[in-house]
């Protein structure tokens, strides 16, 4: 079964931002930069299919891809410095003195809401879904930022 290792930190993602996935070992990160790079650079809508048996991780690796996302994109909408919403190691996105909820934030907030439909125990975990997921996210393709 899955188990959230030590490979997800903030270090890491930054890792993957700002030296590609090119150069780097084979990761979610490196996944979801290549599909963000991919439509930033080229202007191509892009699709990713998380797929494994029960157990496996696949929402996990769902919500880590969306951190990625999320923190790519935000840094995109405010490139003079770093995001406002570092979303890996679950740090605190909202802007000091203000009670707005990002755009990025609602996003990786959505799926633990998804995820509360549909859900059984089965032998290897506490909470199976019962259903596929379909996770849709429009983008001003050539600057990255969340539309």
């Amino acid at each position: 079964p899955f188990k959230l290792l030590n490979i997800y930190t903030t270090e890491i993602l930054s890792k993957y931002r700002d030296q590609g996935f090119r150069d780097l070992p084979p990761h979610v990160y490196g996944v979801a930069d290549a599909a963000y790079s991919q439509m930033t650079s080229f202007g191509n809508n892009q699709s990713c299919i998380v797929s494994g048996e029960s157990g496996a991780g696949k929402t996990e690796a769902t919500k880590i891809f969306l951190q990625f996302i999320a923190e790519v994109s935000s840094t995109a909408a405010n490139p003079s410095g770093k995001a406002e919403n570092a979303s890996a190691a679950g740090s605190d996105s909202k802007a000091k003195g203000s009670d707005k909820v990002t755009l990025q934030e609602q996003i990786l907030k959505a799926n633990p809401l998804m995820e509360a439909f549909g859900n059984a125990k089965t032998l290897r975990n506490n909470n199976s879904s019962r259903f596929g997921k379909w996770i849709e996210i429009e983008f001003n393709n050539l600057k990255g930022t969340i539309i």
